[in-house]
């Protein structure tokens, strides 16, 4: 593991970063598993093709980093991580490399506007005039999909239920995108969660850190998960459970370890967290799917290596569900939003899946994967929480 902590001498050993990039590139250039993963890996073994492995520089290791989108599907699938001796983590090791770029070049002032998602709360109606009519200013690609800023927030919208003899305690992590953009996801949560018994509160959160990452904001990045980290870690001595249902914000929380250089209390994934309380016999979900209903798994929701709870749930409930293996979206964590050329490549075959599918409802934990499909096939899908509530709701 790399240390992503601007505070650790070791993050600035720039012998060691590129000796670690010859080391894991050597790996890369004889395997070539990851060939059409992403744009890091052609380039890398243009690099390596034309000079060898042990002739990289810091500046190939940097151009490299630049295509990474962060979506970890290369370690998943990775014959050599951990434990096996070559002890391969080549998304880590991207991080690394861009976090340490951005510290030494500088972040740009449309780095810095991209990475405030969070402080949209402030400014409702400016955010979305500037997402609907002038998204470049963001950077964001003008084809991209639009993200849709929402009237009022999920802390407005919902009233927190005290509930009698709870049968699980409950922390939000809500992540910006519930909060600002897709509060419905959040109010279907709660009102889940509230009907199995489940007590909910929404502390005081602020952003993962996902958009710092993508903007190679290290010292925001790090500030952020401190923050975090002490809410969290009060939480769970009062006996509360973390839970967030954006797998991307509960992957980010999983990184504070390399970004504090600490141990941090798990963060359950939402549907996760449901089929662990229905499997120790503390929660009885009723109610029937009998619709088919196509579904999206997102990226970093695998590399979590929960499986896919928010399907077997659905499948418990009578639903037929078929799985979209079509790759990535190319979205993720919003870095497709500003690299939209390539996210539209890299995400085409699970857009096509979609727009071809003629399944009674979609359905992915992934909103930002949900713009993809929505655009593709004009169709939103919905969160399995959502589809859990409606059966619930109707059982």
């Amino acid at each position: 593991m790399y240390s992503l902590n601007p505070s650790n001498p070791t993050f600035f050993d720039s012998d060691k970063l590129l000796s670690e990039f010859i080391r894991q590139a050597s790996v890369c250039h004889g395997c070539r598993l990851c060939f059409n993963y992403c744009d890091s890996f052609p380039l890398m073994f243009t690099y390596t093709d034309k000079k060898g492995p042990k002739n990289l520089t810091l500046d190939d290791l940097f151009n490299v980093a630049s295509k990474c989108f962060h979506c970890k599907m290369c370690y998943v699938n990775c014959p050599y991580v951990p434990p096996h001796e070559f002890n391969m983590d080549f998304p880590s090791l991207m991080e690394w490399a861009w976090l340490y770029y951005k510290k030494k070049r500088g972040l740009t002032v449309r780095d810095f506007i991209f990475e405030m998602l969070d402080g949209v709360k402030f400014a409702r109606p400016l955010a979305k005039v500037i997402m609907e009519k002038n998204k470049e200013l963001l950077g964001i690609h003008k084809e991209a999909p639009t993200l849709p800023v929402a009237e009022k927030g999920l802390r407005e919208r919902v009233k927190q239920r005290s509930i009698d003899n709870p049968k699980a305690k409950v922390a939000l992590f809500p992540t910006c995108l519930i909060e600002n953009f897709f509060p419905e996801i959040g109010e279907d949560l709660i009102e889940l969660y509230n009907e199995l018994g489940i007590e909910v509160i929404i502390p005081n959160f602020v952003c993962c850190g996902a958009p710092m990452l993508d903007s190679g904001d290290v010292d925001r990045l790090k500030k952020n998960a401190e923050y975090n980290t002490k809410i969290i870690e009060d939480l769970v001595k009062k006996g509360y459970d973390v839970v967030s249902p954006i797998p991307t914000c509960t992957l980010m929380i999983r990184e504070y370890k390399k970004i504090l250089d600490n141990e941090i209390p798990k963060v359950y994934d939402a549907m996760e967290y449901l089929f662990k309380l229905k499997n120790e016999g503390k929660i009885e979900l009723k109610g029937k799917i009998e619709k088919n209903v196509y579904y999206h798994p997102p990226c970093h929701l695998k590399f979590l290596q929960v499986g896919l709870p928010g399907v077997r749930l659905l499948r418990s409930m009578g639903a037929k569900v078929d799985i979209s293996n079509n790759g990535c979206s190319g979205i993720d964590g919003g870095w497709g939003l500003r690299n939209y050329d390539t996210a539209k490549r890299v995400g085409s075959k699970m857009m096509e899946a979609f727009k071809q599918s003629k399944a009674d409802l979609f359905s992915t934990e992934c909103p930002l994967a949900g713009l993809q499909i929505e655009k593709s096939s004009g169709r939103r899908p919905l969160h399995p929480i959502q589809l859990l509530k409606e059966a619930m709701k109707n059982g």
